[in-house]
């Protein structure tokens, strides 16, 4: 499985399965995986063995670090439960003596049947001989591991397919940002020419004089300062090709840097003053929220 830095990149969601035989029986194993924050397992067995279940989430742990992990385990065994019926002979002859006095001393016809006999408690016991749990251990943890590899092939195929649509996310955002970048100058002169013909209007024919100080006026509305969220956009953006190059566990880091982007974008949204720029900076959340949703799948 992947370790904290390296590896494959894996999904928390997969399927695997795996089968073994042995002189004590056969053992086989499905697993399903799904995302969850931390690791949780949920076994179920169809014989029993509850001595080996602790065993096995260990062995799960030694494998995996995120995910809720359902594991089916069939086991069928050569040596079969056995139930034997013992009877205590000498406890029925005592209860036979004793209902017989009982007859003669209330006068009682008949005779004292089986049926009776094997009503009173502790007349007979069924003992049950179980097969024991330590033989199948071998079978158990060759095919939990068979298993662990089937499904950690198919979590690595589910991640490969993640990490190819967050980067193709990741370069919508990017074209994005550069059209905002781009965008902004010309706003910015549509904004100045729109408030100049405006005051103008306002100043009435007779404003001639005043046009000098209209474009003074006009000269003195700035450009809105967008500059840091788009470069801290930028960042984050690197941050995060950084980190799926590095592979490994990267699904919380990944989680947190989405987190953080989304932060900017909204910050940018509400500065933008440009309905084209406001569009894309639309464009950008939806990709950052998409990226958001992927992550949470990520080991």
């Amino acid at each position: 499985m992947s370790s904290e830095r390296g590896g494959p990149i894996q999904s928390m969601t997969g399927y695997g399965r795996a089968s073994r035989r042995g002189p004590a029986g056969s053992v086989t194993i499905e697993l399903r995986s799904t995302n969850h924050r931390y690791l949780e397992v949920d076994q179920r067995w169809s014989n029993g063995f509850a001595a080996l279940q602790g065993r096995l989430v260990e062995l799960f742990r030694g494998h995996m670090h995120r995910g809720r992990v359902e594991a089916l385990v069939f086991v069928q065994t050569t040596e079969r439960h056995q139930r034997r019926v013992s009877f205590d002979e000498e406890l029925l002859t005592r209860y036979h003596t004793a209902l017989l006095d009982l007859k003669a001393r209330f006068g009682l016809k008949g005779p004292v049947t089986l049926e009776q006999l094997l009503s009173l408690p502790q007349a007979m016991t069924v003992i049950e001989t179980r097969v024991e749990a330590e033989p199948l251990w071998g079978l158990v943890r060759q095919a939990a591991e068979a298993a662990i590899r089937d499904l950690a092939r198919a979590r690595q195929r589910e991640g490969t397919k993640l990490v190819r649509d967050l980067r193709s996310h990741i370069r919508q955002i990017e074209r994005r940002v550069r059209a905002v970048t781009v965008r902004l100058p010309k706003a910015l002169a549509h904004q100045r020419r729109q408030i100049r013909r405006r005051l103008l209007e306002l100043l009435g024919p007779e404003s001639t004089a005043s046009v000098p100080r209209v474009d003074e006026a006009v000269a003195l509305i700035k450009e809105t300062d967008v500059h840091e969220e788009l470069v801290r956009l930028d960042s984050h953006l690197g941050h995060v090709r950084q980190t799926l190059a590095s592979g490994g566990l990267v699904g919380k880091r990944l989680d947190f840097i989405a987190q953080e982007l989304m932060r900017e974008a909204n910050t940018l949204g509400a500065k933008v003053n440009d309905a084209k720029a406001a569009r894309h900076v639309v464009d950008i959340k939806e990709a950052i929220e998409r990226i958001r949703e992927q992550v949470q799948n990520l080991e």
